[in-house]
């Protein structure tokens, strides 16, 4: 149950949403002003003191934003949460609001490489020390790399692109013990089958592009957490100038609407084609903690509602048999995204092979038959004779 005693999947439809403040619609309104006016000077001066709270300008805040905000943190347990016009916005918004020289920042590697290089390489010139931590075994890898100064922990579950799980519930631990606050990009995951919160982390991050939004359709990111940390994530976001228009929150507000009934089906549709990819002899290795063949699986179960929906699996080919297996794809997309209600396919290591070096590319495990596979809302049958299809072309 919620707070409100409702349950998940009712708070997915109505958690957040007032719907006496807009004359009973059904739907949150796009409310498209820029500016809000205020009726006395005497309103103006009690907004700007704190002691009421007004709408002023659409760059700090805006109507339907707040609405978005409010259901996010019903659905993840949390306090607050804050809109951003990207899930990297959010990363970067939470680096920035959260550090400051001289601090340490740990980050663990196997994961988005916008989110990595800005901690390894940009950080750096602020005076913040971002160090990149081995996923393999990231509990043990945290607590070699914490100091003093780290004030910061930043860790993907599951991982991308190889779905790694971390005990949250000792991470959290150790990270509180040294002083650091923990923060969780549940991308991946979605409130559906992961709320770290609730397992002891500090943040949860989204690129709300992916599952919360759901469509292919908008650019979006989110924060959840504590009301004192969100408040200084938001004073950063104003700063920068990172606000979701109110169409965008429109757009998020419509996905997560659907979240639950999404994730059932692509949750179930990606455990039935990972058990059939591990079965194929032209299949290497599956990663999906959701096999129980998989290192991650005892934690999912502790942790997860479901292994998730994304499958990610090696091939055993060149990488021309590899090009003839995605080329062959006829339901299933080549395509750089994930968790909207398309299936699409993505070679990381092409995709990357001119971004990192070939040393990085072999420490990340982006092997030339690495294929991650975000399932979407395809008939389950007709995208496994798509993999049947691709992997018949292979020769």
């Amino acid at each position: 149950m919620s707070d409100a005693g409702r349950r998940f999947a009712t708070e997915i439809v109505h958690g957040g949403e007032q719907r006496d403040q807009y004359q009973g619609a059904l739907l949150t309104p796009i409310v498209r002003s820029a500016p809000y006016v205020f009726e006395t000077l005497e309103a103006l001066d009690r907004h700007a003191s704190g002691e009421a709270t007004c709408w002023e300008y659409a760059r700090t805040a805006h109507p339907t934003g707040r609405v978005a905000e409010a259901k996010l943190a019903a659905l993840e347990g949390a306090e607050d949460a804050v809109v951003f016009a990207s899930g990297m916005a959010a990363i970067t918004g939470t680096y920035l609001a959260l550090l400051r020289q001289g601090d340490h920042l740990l980050v663990t590697d196997d994961g988005y490489k916008r989110t990595l290089m800005f901690a390894r390489d940009t950080l750096p010139r602020w005076g913040v020390e971002g160090e990149l931590v081995d996923s393999r075994d990231p509990l043990n890898a945290v607590r070699r790399a914490l100091r003093p100064n780290t004030r910061l922990v930043l860790v993907e579950m599951p991982t991308n692109p190889h779905l790694r799980l971390v005990d949250l519930r000792a991470l959290a631990d150790l990270c509180h013990q040294a002083g650091a606050l923990l923060a969780v990009d549940s991308t991946l995951a979605s409130p559906v089958n992961l709320r770290p919160l609730a397992l002891g982390a500090d943040l949860v991050l989204h690129s709300a592009t992916k599952f919360l939004a759901g469509h292919n359709d908008v650019l979006a990111g989110a924060v959840c957490g504590p009301a004192d940390l969100i408040t200084t994530i938001r004073d950063m976001h104003v700063n920068l100038g990172a606000i979701l228009d109110p169409e965008g929150c429109y757009l998020l507000l419509r996905g997560l609407k659907t979240l639950g009934v999404r994730l059932a089906r692509s949750n179930a549709s990606a455990l039935a084609l990972a058990q059939w990819l591990a079965e194929q002899p032209q299949v290497a290795q599956v990663y999906y903690p959701g096999l129980p063949s998989d290192p991650g699986y005892e934690l999912a179960q502790a942790q997860m509602a479901s292994g998730g929906s994304l499958v990610s699996f090696e091939l055993r080919s060149d990488l021309a048999g590899v090009a003839r297996f995605v080329d062959a794809l006829e339901v299933i997309a080549l395509g750089t995204s994930l968790g909207g209600v398309e299936s699409l396919l993505l070679h990381l290591g092409v995709l990357l092979r001119h971004g990192l070096t070939p040393e990085d590319r072999a420490r990340l495990g982006l092997t030339d038959q690495l294929l991650r596979l975000s399932v979407g809302l395809e008939d389950p049958g007709d995208l496994l004779a798509d993999l049947a299809r691709g992997l018949a072309a292979m020769g």
